[in-house]
């Protein structure tokens, strides 16, 4: 079930003030700079469905022709790991994401793919640009980043020249200028649904991307909670877009805040390597968008992230399947971490039973004053309160695959969508378990510990 822990789930790099009076609802606002030892291996390409189909039938086969026609003249030096298009639909046909059945509507990623090439785009958005931008994250979800990328003089002017005088950007132009974006939750959730739901990945391109600017979920009440009033309730509270209900779906409209298609547009001129793309803009925006009850700003990438019970009403949306959100750390009022709801080896345990049946876990984790070396902040002075343990900033990433040495310790394999780095990265069980504020996990893996695990969560 969807708790209500408010627990931001984004970052920035800015520097820590030691005079900043920390929120639990700001602990994600605050930065990272560390970046642990990237890894080389490659992480299990589990899809989290079965019935794997690599056989193109006679009509998949026209369409992927099709496909291949139509992106012939991509450059090669546009798509992640300099592989061209038609490498990327081979191995994906190979791994069995380009024929997979994961969308709401039963498509295939192939269908929403040849979709995008053969129907009109949104504000005339390159439907090549979107396609090998899909690919790219399909095949190496990895790259997904949450780094905005700048706005042209000329572009900026026609952008204030369109918004209405009381526009808070108007009257502060900087307010477009993101230079460390709050969506590292969003880009989590980007990053899983690309590695694990390819085809239903692609519908919301393909349908975000398209003429409505809009896509439909048939979203089921359990996926929310097992009691279905508590769903409703869920629903409301959340301001979900709600189309119709039935006795045990519900209709739900996704789109992107309007100020998304000025961003898309932008990075569909003037993209530069290492910053989002038009897929990552219209996915990332959705996902901000929904979470926080339809009030999000792509412009000015307000507000500043979203808490831990938006961030897993997405994540349930995505998935149509129910998500727990279990947190793990005891933070009092003064924002110091002073103990946990469980064992570190639980906490391990779940996330590699989560790993093994699957899927990816989104996790949030924070630093404190006492975490030493580089995770450190230099702009923290312990004689600010005198307390040990003090919660100074935090990150939501996603852990992707685990390995095990001849002693049985674990390191977990993670993508981190503000590390500007699309490699893996590393790190220990032993350096992140203690660090663990929240993870994600399919209910009936953590359905026998949930209750004494949250007993004590306001």
């Amino acid at each position: 079930m969807i708790n209500s822990i408010g627990i931001s789930n984004n970052i920035t790099k800015n520097p820590v003030s030691s005079k900043k009076q920390f929120d639990v609802k700001d602990t994600f606002n605050n930065p990272v700079s560390f970046k642990g030892a990237n890894s080389s291996v490659s992480a299990q390409n589990v899809l989290a469905y079965s019935n794997i189909n690599t056989s193109l039938s006679p009509t998949d086969s026209q369409k992927y022709t099709y496909l291949l026609s139509f992106l012939s003249d991509v450059p090669i030096s546009l798509n992640s790991d300099n592989m061209s298009c038609a490498m990327q639909l081979d191995k994906l046909l190979k791994n069995g994401k380009l024929l997979s059945k994961s969308a709401n509507d039963n498509s295939t990623t192939l269908d929403n793919l040849y979709e995008v090439a053969t129907t009109k785009r949104a504000y005339d958005l390159n439907a090549k640009n979107i396609i090998s931008n899909t690919l790219d994250i399909l095949s190496n979800p990895r790259i997904v980043t949450q780094a905005f990328g700048d706005i042209p003089q000329h572009e900026k002017q026609a952008i204030l020249d369109s918004l209405p005088e009381d526009d808070p950007i108007k009257k502060d132009p900087s307010l477009m200028d993101v230079e460390a974006s709050a969506t590292c939750a969003a880009a989590s959730n980007e990053v899983n649904f690309a590695d694990k739901y390819p085809a239903e990945f692609a519908r919301w391109v393909s349908k975000l991307s398209g003429e409505d600017k809009a896509v439909y979920v048939n979203l089921k009440l359990n996926a929310l909670s097992k009691n279905p009033l508590e769903a409703i309730t869920i629903l409301n509270i959340l301001d979900a877009q709600k189309q119709g209900f039935s006795f045990n779906k519900v209709k739900l409209k996704v789109s992107t805040d309007k100020n998304a298609y000025i961003r898309a547009k932008i990075q569909d001129k003037y993209w530069d390597k290492g910053e989002r793309n038009v897929v990552d803009v219209l996915i990332q925006s959705a996902i901000m968008h929904t979470g926080s009850q339809n009030t999000y700003n792509s412009l000015s990438d307000t507000p500043a992230g979203l808490i831990e019970v938006e961030k897993t009403f997405v994540e349930s949306v995505i998935k149509n399947k129910e998500i727990t959100s279990l947190v793990y750390q005891k933070i009092d009022d003064d924002q110091n971490l002073v103990g946990y709801n469980c064992s570190f080896e639980k906490m391990q345990q779940h996330i590699l039973d989560t790993i093994d049946a699957g899927d990816d876990v989104i996790i949030g984790y924070v630093l404190t004053n006492e975490t030493s070396g580089k995770t450190k902040s230099p702009m923290y002075n312990p004689k600010t309160d005198g307390q040990p343990n003090k919660v100074i900033n935090g990150h939501e990433i996603t852990i992707v695959d685990y390995k095990k040495d001849a002693n049985g310790k674990v390191t977990f394999v993670c993508v981190d969508t503000d590390d500007d780095d699309p490699r893996f990265i590393e790190y220990s069980a032993d350096w992140l378990l203690p660090k663990l504020h929240h993870a994600g996990y399919p209910a009936q893996i953590v359905e026998k510990d949930e209750k004494e695990i949250m007993k004590n969560v306001a």
